[in-house]
């Protein structure tokens, strides 16, 4: 009996022996398989963020440096707290663009080491200097310490829904690459770095608007009343009609809803061979535009805000911020917008039809509700046949 139990003891500890030795195969086999890349799961693969401590120190950002392919700006926190642009002269910045910027910055994921050879930044868009064609993002204190420097570089895969893209990324002096979860809100140009909130002017308010076209004859437009929808065109010349009434309202619209691309300081505009505009409304508040053409640089505004005297309190004080708004800049303006804001009087109007002489319908050639039908044309005479001899 004794030696019974003792060989199946025997025959127990192989079994347990032969188990031991092929754990620990199976688990050499997954070492070897993980160091040779055969999972699937990349020895360079990560998980850490590229500026590290961000999210706690942004409160303490005070300038930001874009330097890119497309624009090369500063961006600074004023005594007030608020950020402007240092290359317009301290012209308030977009705040929602620099936060939206920093958050994007916190929220790179590195998600994988890719090449530290100088010589193939270029190929994932990460160089940087006169030449580069990265985007190279500085975030500084107060005390000119710096936050956060990195270069983001070419896009792999672009964010779909919730899934956020992929790009290349380094970090500031360093040669060493990483793939990274996420994307970096780069503004496309100083123009996009700017405020351009100007001020808010509901074009129902405006009851006249006086066109003082540079060597064209003045013109302009009214309505009798707050009530009345359409504008009238003052004095039509000889021999023309008022454009249609969409057209009348084009100047009021374009103010109501204006926007600008730059701004620079306005002493640095000549302010010659201008065209002025001037929108007033019922309530007492003027706002005169001068537009002066600049050349290759475009169109530039600049823009003055008045009450008359009788005018309520509220509307002195809306004169008033909107002067110290936009005073003392020359904006940039879209041509589309100029075209809009100040057309030539021959825009405003349309040939007179000639007496007795019908309008063609705009509709194919149809007859209007209530028009009378187009005569049938009628036809022509047969023509004789001659007599057989």
């Amino acid at each position: 009996m004794t030696a019974a139990v003792s060989k199946a003891d025997k025959q127990r500890g192989r079994a347990l022996l032969w188990l031991a030795l092929a754990a620990i195969a199976a688990t050499a086999l997954a070492v070897a398989a993980v160091l040779s890349g055969r999972t699937g799961v990349s020895a360079n693969a990560m998980n850490e963020k590229l500026v590290p401590g961000l999210g706690d120190a942004a409160a303490g950002a005070a300038s930001i440096k874009i330097e890119s392919p497309t624009v090369y700006v500063t961006l600074n926190k004023d005594a007030s707290g608020a950020w402007v642009v240092a290359d317009r002269s301290n012209y308030p910045a977009n705040a929602e663009g620099v936060r939206a910027l920093i958050l994007s910055m916190q929220q790179l994921d590195l998600i994988e080491r890719r090449t530290a050879d100088p010589a193939r930044h270029a190929a994932l868009e990460l160089t940087t200097g006169q030449a580069g064609n990265g985007h190279a993002v500085t975030v500084t204190d107060a005390s000119g310490k710096v936050l956060a420097a990195m270069v983001a570089g070419k896009v792999q895969t672009r964010a779909a829904g919730t899934t956020p893209g992929t790009l290349f990324v380094r970090r500031a002096g360093e040669d060493q690459t990483y793939l990274a979860r996420g994307g970096i809100a780069i503004p496309a140009s100083v123009g996009a770095t700017l405020d351009k909130t100007l001020f808010k002017l509901d074009q129902a308010r405006i009851k006249s608007v006086v066109f003082t076209p540079r060597g064209l004859k003045p013109y302009s437009l009214s309505r009798a009343t707050p009530e009345t929808k359409e504008f009238a065109l003052d004095e039509i010349p000889d021999g023309k009609v008022a454009a249609d009434a969409a057209v009348l309202q084009s100047p009021a619209s374009a103010i109501a809803g204006l926007t600008f691309d730059d701004v620079i300081k306005a002493d640095a505009v000549k302010m010659e061979d201008a065209t002025q505009v001037v929108f007033t409304t019922f309530d007492g508040l003027s706002l005169k535009v001068t537009i002066m053409p600049g050349g290759s640089d475009g169109v530039f505004a600049v823009m003055t805000a008045s009450a008359a005297d009788d005018a309520a309190e509220g509307v002195k004080d809306e004169a008033a911020a909107i002067d110290a708004r936009v005073g003392g800049w020359a904006y940039k303006i879209p041509t589309f917008v100029v075209t809009n804001l100040a057309p030539p009087l021959e825009q405003m109007v349309a040939d007179k039809p000639a007496p007795g002489q019908t309008p063609i319908p705009e509709n194919g050639g149809e007859a209007l509700p209530g028009e009378p039908e187009a005569a049938e044309p009628t036809p022509p005479a047969p023509t004789p046949t001659p007599a057989t001899p």
